[in-house]
């Protein structure tokens, strides 16, 4: 199978890509910098520019599936520019990608992401992808508009997956680095109450759901997160067990993480109980269901 795949260089698409490659897939690779040469035979890389509404059309050729992932992190500063940046990107690079597929007789399969961000922040209730609660905040108003430009490709009869990723747990970045760290140290601390529900998910998992939503050609929404969510309390504890650190610190305020990080702050308050009822009732052979493998693999892997 040939995939063109976007944010290719981040921390899902390396990760990813490497997986595809070892799957006998050939890449096509879309970047905003000036393309790098490469010795493997089965990637190629063009330039585009979802700003500016540019992309070379070669990248299209013969392409069976195409999995974005481009968009600026959200995890910055929401200042009124970061704002406009993070929801442009998103909105920009799939609507380039559309016209793109539309100059085309190719009528390739797409996995955009998403997020679980969509849903309403809720100690209690539970989302599956059938539920229509969606958050009015600046996070979950991104991934709605997203989402919606995304579902432009069934109207070009394309196949069309969306995922909305929980927390990604990797050794190699995200929120397990920043997590771990300090516990490491017995510095280890949770948000507020620590109550929060955390959908999360181990990145080979994730890049396992790539491959399954590829290989099984599934439609729709899917909820790419872990069957069993936990408080972030524990999380936090599971991490310090795993490592014999002391865990004693009490949350931290929401007053001073608001300083911090601004309006973002709270990101690291939501509480989202996210159900991949889409991945169970499919049979997706998930290989760290349970927080307390995810985090001893993590961990393992970090020595």
């Amino acid at each position: 199978m040939r995939i063109l795949v976007t944010g290719a260089t981040g921390l899902i698409g390396t990760q990813l890509c490497s997986h595809l490659l070892t799957k006998g897939h050939s890449l096509h690779i879309l970047t905003t910098r000036n393309p790098w040469q490469t010795d493997d035979a089965q990637t190629r890389v063009f330039q585009w520019s979802p700003k500016n509404m540019q992309i070379d059309q070669r990248a299209l050729e013969g392409v069976n599936a195409i999995i974005n992932l481009a968009g600026a992190k959200i995890n910055q500063r929401w200042t009124a520019k970061n704002k406009r940046s993070i929801l442009k990107s998103r909105m920009q690079s799939t609507r380039l990608l559309f016209d793109a597929v539309k100059q085309t007789d190719q009528k390739p399969q797409l996995i955009n992401a998403s997020a679980i961000g969509i849903y309403p922040s809720d100690f209690e209730r539970k989302y599956s992808e059938s539920d229509t609660s969606f958050s009015n905040d600046f996070d979950g108003e991104v991934v709605r508009q997203w989402e919606e430009e995304t579902k432009q490709f069934e109207m070009l009869s394309c196949k069309t997956t969306i995922l909305r990723i929980g927390l990604v747990l990797s050794s190699k970045g995200g929120a397990f680095v920043p997590l771990s760290l300090p516990t490491r140290w017995g510095l280890g601390a949770w948000f507020g109450n620590g109550q929060q529900w955390q959908s999360w998910i181990h990145i080979d998992d994730l890049v396992g759901v790539f491959d399954y939503c590829l290989q099984n050609k599934l439609e729709g929404y899917i909820n790419a997160t872990a069957p069993n969510p936990v408080r972030q309390r524990d999380l936090i504890q599971t991490i310090a067990k795993e490592v014999g650190a002391p865990q004693f610190l009490p949350g931290i305020p929401k007053f001073f993480m608001s300083i911090a990080l601004g309006k973002m702050y709270k990101l690291v308050y939501d509480s989202i109980y996210a159900k991949p009822e889409r991945l169970l009732g499919s049979q997706y052979p998930y290989q760290f269901p349970e927080i307390s493998t995810c985090v001893a693999d993590l961990i393992a892997k970090d020595k």
